[in-house]
């Protein structure tokens, strides 16, 4: 039977845990909040921003732009989204897995990092690290977007890649996320399918001032909104998994000072039994005297 005040000390060290499994469950559903408003918030004209470009992908003929054609290389750029700490479930190593696991299939690779974990991991893999955004992820802004987005293309109009793919987990409810990769450049009528037309015509569209102009300030929007959008949505799945890792937490915290409880009470109880029957043998003895 285990000591007493074993037992007393081992509920006290649980009971402490619980308060900060409990507390960052409530922090973190509070934070998840406010991510999911922030990406609500930018979808309207961001949904906008993604049907303009592909009604003019649509409409247009022999429409050719540095952000719009397809190179044959196989120089990949990976800008890889994950958190700045762990205490999340499995949402780091499940995105960072698809990642490395993709990467695998590219003989020349760049490497942009968002996240703390996300550079952690490239270091122990031995993979070159090109460009770094460390304490991005906990308060997704555009301003981080476009720093991330200016980076990226300037390298793509330099030539230095074929194609840009982002590696985020995609938040589909509080319960339910998922590593997914999209591209992001360049920029393809396949990748705006779930894009739904107000209009449907068949005529062609006029550019004012001319098709490379529009394209030149639109398409940069387009990335930053799709990139402030993927940071959104990472940011939303890691705070939902920790909250679901917190509370799983928590409920293991709260049936372990529960079987710990029945054994204090069991070793109180068998205590209280010794003495009784200490005295009761002392008693008697001094009785047969």
């Amino acid at each position: 039977m285990a000591n007493i005040s074993d037992i007393k000390h081992r509920i006290k060290s649980i009971e402490q845990n619980r308060q900060i499994t409990r507390a960052m469950k409530l922090i973190s559903v509070s934070k998840m909040r406010k991510a999911i408003t922030r990406y609500e918030n930018n979808l309207l004209y961001f949904e906008k921003v993604r049907a303009t470009i592909k009604d003019i992908l649509t409409h247009s003929r022999d429409l050719k732009h540095p952000y719009l054609l397809h190179r044959e290389g196989n120089r990949t750029a990976y800008v890889v989204i994950a958190g700045d700490k762990g205490l999340a479930g499995g949402y780091n190593k499940n995105v960072l897995d698809l990642a490395w696991s993709h990467m695998q299939t590219r003989k020349e690779r760049y490497v942009f990092t968002v996240g703390q974990v996300t550079r952690e991991y490239f270091h122990k893999k031995n993979q070159s690290i090109d460009v770094e955004f460390l304490h991005s992820i906990q308060n997704p802004s555009l301003y981080t977007a476009r720093r991330i987005t200016s980076d990226i293309v300037s390298l793509y109009e330099k030539n230095l890649m074929d194609e840009v793919l982002v590696v985020f987990t995609k938040i589909r409810s509080t319960m339910s996320q998922q590593p997914m990769i999209i591209k992001l450049l360049p920029v393809e009528l396949d990748d705006l399918l779930d894009v739904n037309l107000a209009f449907d015509y068949s005529s062609e569209i006029n550019y004012d001032p001319s098709p490379k102009a529009v394209l030149d300030n639109l398409i940069p929007q387009y990335i930053v909104g799709l990139v402030y959008a993927l940071l959104v949505q990472s940011a939303a799945s890691e705070h939902c998994m920790r909250m679901l890792a917190m509370g799983n937490a928590t409920k293991n915290a709260d049936e372990m000072i529960e079987t710990l409880s029945l054994d204090y009470n069991r070793a109180r109880q068998a205590l209280v039994t010794t003495s009784l029957s200490e005295i009761i043998a002392s008693s008697n003895a001094l009785t047969s005297e």
